[in-house]
């Protein structure tokens, strides 16, 4: 296989004809997302335990690399609600949140997910997510949202409280200390949220988050709230993301990794999660092919830059991927145009934040965390089936009640579970032709042949149905003692595995002992070429394979039927049986003569 420089560098393949004609919509778009991102990626970074500067930094060179690396045209990487809030789940058992020993820690856990991302994008797993049902983003961010709402509730109420990942003893703690809320702060919050509904409603297309955030900020600077106990952001360095490589030798690093591989790998899978099924939304309506394994390289590259750059882990962003698609972003330059212009904003505007009251950032995640509970796709999933119903509710339950990492796990093996459940259990049934037309049909209780059941599998024979698959043939086997031969048809079974094999073999055994025959109609060239493989098809026979229902039944008429057993049959149910009850075998065919009785098959069927 020729490797290809795109293969490495795969932004290659569309910046060398980058179109002039891009640039105005790739800038505007890019410079809109800028002015969301930076309110948002300073109060996600306060939901991760970290200072604010971190989620813009964030938000800088890893939406960048995303853009560069990714698959998606519009899709923008960096802070997420819930990516930042499984972030502080795993590290606030470890060090402080916003202390040093955090902060590294936070930039370690980065760079450990990033290498997860792009081992799995390496090894080509991006069709494993095609197991792992979209109720699980959606029970996982409703359940992240409440937490996000109730978790901010201090910083609203202006209440100094020990951060807990735990979801009862926040509620605990703020029922234990409401009476010391802070009314100036709690007004403020309110404010922010009043504001950002109202532009919403009247200014739809203005930044409304931004104007709140200014409109606050300057009610504190000129009163000087923060001197009558309103908590503010501080200062903010005014600079570019500064390059840091995890201070490894500076942590338990043993203890820490085996503390934070759990959260590592929860990150992993939802970050890519999310990032797929937001570039799969916009894709549905561009058109755009996806490639999903080089997304999970550019989340992964992505991730290693936040950890580099001094910034946390992060995902592809819903709400800033579509702003840049109804902006009008036509290809990645878009993203790169972002982080280009979210740099020159903390350069020139950094020192405004200083007065920036953390209320007025919890009231942003407040308006945030109703926005993250999509009500429809929750009802529609609901109502879908029970498998849907209950991996949203289980995920959602999990993600309040345990630690988010696990909540993660949770919904994706429960999803990977009942997928595999289904298909452990394919549908099997007997059928008979037709006599008017030919056509397979169920069998009626009283119309079935007294030599061969006709069974149509439909589904995988493999490791985790074969069991199912085995005792279902048996037990028909067994409610027709009588009966020597059955017909196996596989029109609708494209996957066959070692152990699907194995119990053929030993069905096959049961029928030879029967005196009978096993055959097969419609076997697919894959499976067919696994039976050849496995040395099952020179074993059976050839002949015992036929590509129709009823060129394989007219086989086993002519080389397993008993004469004997078709003339006191008192069913008609294949258009051979008049003729045969007659004995005249040569309906079969010129030449064909019956198989003969041996004093045992005789002496069955004749008590």
């Amino acid at each position: 296989m020729q490797v290809q420089m795109s293969d490495f560098i795969p932004f290659l393949s569309w910046i060398r004809a980058y179109s002039r004609r891009h640039v105005k919509a790739d800038l505007v778009a890019g410079l809109t997302v800028a002015v969301v991102a930076v309110p948002q990626c300073m109060a996600y970074a306060l939901i991760a335990g970290l200072p604010v500067q971190y989620g813009l930094y964030a938000a800088i060179v890893p939406a960048i690399i995303g853009s560069l690396w990714g698959s998606s045209a519009q899709l923008i990487t960096g802070p997420t609600t819930a990516i930042s809030l499984v972030v502080l789940s795993s590290l606030v058992r470890l060090a402080p949140p916003g202390s040093e020993h955090y902060i590294e820690l936070a930039f370690f856990l980065a760079l450990m997910v990033g290498v997860i991302q792009i081992a799995m994008g390496v090894a080509r797993l991006g069709s494993l997510l095609n197991f792992v049902s979209h109720s699980v983003i959606l029970g996982f961010t409703a359940g992240a949202a409440v937490l996000i709402g109730f978790k901010q509730i201090p910083n609203l109420l202006g209440l100094k409280l020990e951060k807990t990942s735990v979801f009862v003893e926040s509620l605990v703690q703020i029922a234990n200390h409401v009476h010391e809320t802070h009314l100036i702060t709690f007004a403020l919050g309110l404010g922010t949220v009043a504001v950002i509904i109202s532009l919403r409603k009247l200014r739809p297309s203005w930044p409304g988050t931004l104007i709140a955030l200014v409109v606050i900020g300057g009610v504190v600077a000129l009163f000087k709230l923060d001197a009558q106990g309103v908590a503010v952001i501080g200062a903010i360095p005014q600079s570019l993301p500064p390059f840091h490589f995890p201070n490894i030798h500076g942590l338990e690093i043993e203890v820490d990794i085996a503390d934070l591989a759990p959260g590592a790998l929860a990150i992993a899978i939802l970050g890519l999660m999310e990032a797929v099924s937001i570039a799969k939304s916009i894709a549905g309506q561009t058109h755009q092919r996806l490639n999903v394994n080089q997304e999970f390289i550019g989340q992964g590259l992505s991730n290693m830059a936040a950890s580099l750059f001094s910034g946390y882990a992060g995902s592809g962003s819903f709400t800033r991927s579509a702003v840049n698609f109804s902006s009008g972003g036509k290809t990645p330059m878009s993203g790169v145009f972002s982080g280009i212009t979210v740099a020159v904003l903390v350069l020139l505007a950094a020192p405004l934040a200083a007065k920036l009251p953390v209320a007025a950032l919890a009231g942003v995640l407040m308006v945030v965390a109703y926005q993250m509970i999509q009500t429809e796709d929750i009802k529609r999933a609901i109502r879908a089936t029970r498998s849907d119903a209950a991996v949203l509710t289980v995920t959602f339950l999990s993600t309040l009640f345990l630690h988010l990492e696990f909540a993660v796990y949770v919904g994706v093996l429960l999803s990977i579970g009942l997928h595999l459940a289904e298909t452990a259990h394919p549908r099997i049934y007997s059928s008979v032709p037709d006599l008017k037309t030919g056509r397979m049909v169920g069998t009626a209780r009283s119309r079935i042949c007294c030599q061969m059941d006709i069974v149509t599998v439909e589904g995988a024979v493999f490791f985790g149905s074969v069991t199912f698959v085995l005792e279902d043939l048996e037990r028909r086997l067994r409610n027709h003692p009588r009966m020597a031969n059955l017909l196996i048809r596989l029109h609708q079974a494209n996957i066959l595995d070692a152990s699907g094999i194995h119990a053929l073999e030993v069905l096959l055994d049961e029928i030879r002992e029967r005196d009978g025959g096993l055959y097969f109609a419609g076997v697919k060239p894959k499976v067919f070429q696994v039976l050849k493989n496995s040395g099952l098809l020179r074993e059976v026979g050839e002949t015992h394979f036929r590509t129709t229902t009823g060129s394989a039944i007219r086989q086993a008429m002519r080389e397993s039927f008993y004469p004997a057993i078709c003339a006191t049959c008192e069913y008609v149910v294949f258009v051979e049986c008049p003729e045969l009850k007659q004995g005249n075998w040569e309906v079969l065919g010129e030449g064909v003569r019956p198989r003969k009785c041996e004093s045992q098959r005789q002496e069955k069927h004749t008590t």
